[in-house]
């Protein structure tokens, strides 16, 4: 009798073992289909948050620039129609928001007044030490010069981020940063660069953008019309729009030793010339 109920005691201990294993193993099925499930939600809402991440980033801008012949201002008949001619490029300039292109523009968004507020400003470092401070003093053109948190020479042109606090008298130290920064991350025409180029292959070669330019204009007084409704431009990250001198387009390109061993020879570096003028002249324009 011992020996017996010893025996069902061992078999009704096995079967329980048996059930809550197997009650177990249906649980863990259950389980684990619901961990798959949470973890293809995870991964699904991970690559989201990876997708709005990458569409938050901000898309390279394109950039426009021209190449302006110098013998237009040396064809002025006087030092006062130079400088009107001067004003005028440089005010079509900053209205069509160009990169590239020759003297400051004219009232452009980074030429702000004493009394405007902007996320960023232009500054000039000074000779004088901040007291009790390692940075260095910004003329920004405010009432107060601004700390920045960056030992500079002084007279270093700097572009400061002035942040959303405007109270000037805090020790608080603003942040210098890129020149291009206001254009690739705020949207902001931040004016543009000047640069001197000795021919109209250094144009090309000397190109401050990786790659160079990838769309280029030239235009010409024999160049084909396109009215305004007809022009189409592709998609592009750099824009070079280039202005014949008074003998024309051609005869930079033809003089240019460099531009006809390199690229081909005359107009054939450049897309479609464009006839700047309404109409043929007499004499070029």
């Amino acid at each position: 009798m011992a020996k017996s109920k010893k025996k069902r005691d061992e078999s009704e201990a096995v079967e329980s073992q048996t059930e809550a294993w197997n009650a177990e193993t249906k649980s863990g099925l259950v389980n684990g289909d619901s961990l798959e499930t949470k973890q293809h939600k995870k991964k699904k809402s991970k690559k989201k948050r990876e997708s709005e991440k990458d569409d938050a980033k901000p898309k390279p801008t394109p950039t426009v620039s021209i190449a302006v012949p110098g013998s237009i201002i040396d064809n002025a008949q006087s030092l006062e129609l130079a400088t009107r001619l001067a004003g005028q490029i440089a005010r079509a300039v900053t209205i069509f928001r160009i990169d590239e292109g020759l003297l400051p523009p004219l009232d452009a968004p980074h030429h702000l007044r004493k009394h405007e507020w902007a996320s960023y400003r232009e500054g000039v470092t000074l000779k004088a030490q901040a007291p009790n401070s390692a940075g260095t003093l910004v003329d920004v053109g405010l009432s107060k010069n601004v700390l920045i948190d960056k030992v500079l020479e002084p007279g270093v042109r700097v572009t400061v981020a002035m942040g959303t606090n405007r109270n000037l008298d805090t020790d608080l130290p603003r942040q210098v940063v890129s020149s291009s920064k206001p254009r690739d991350e705020a949207g902001m025409y931040w004016g543009y660069k000047v640069r001197y180029a000795s021919s109209i292959s250094s144009v090309f070669i000397d190109s401050p953008y990786k790659g160079g330019y990838d769309h280029l204009i030239g235009t010409s007084e024999h160049g084909g019309f396109i009215k305004s409704s007809e022009l189409t431009l592709p998609s592009f990250r750099h824009l070079l729009i280039a202005f014949g001198g008074l003998a024309g387009l051609e005869e930079s390109t033809e003089e240019d030793r460099n531009l006809k061993e390199a690229i081909f020879i005359s107009l054939q570096y450049f897309q479609e010339p464009i006839n700047r003028a309404l109409q043929r002249c007499e004499h070029p324009i």
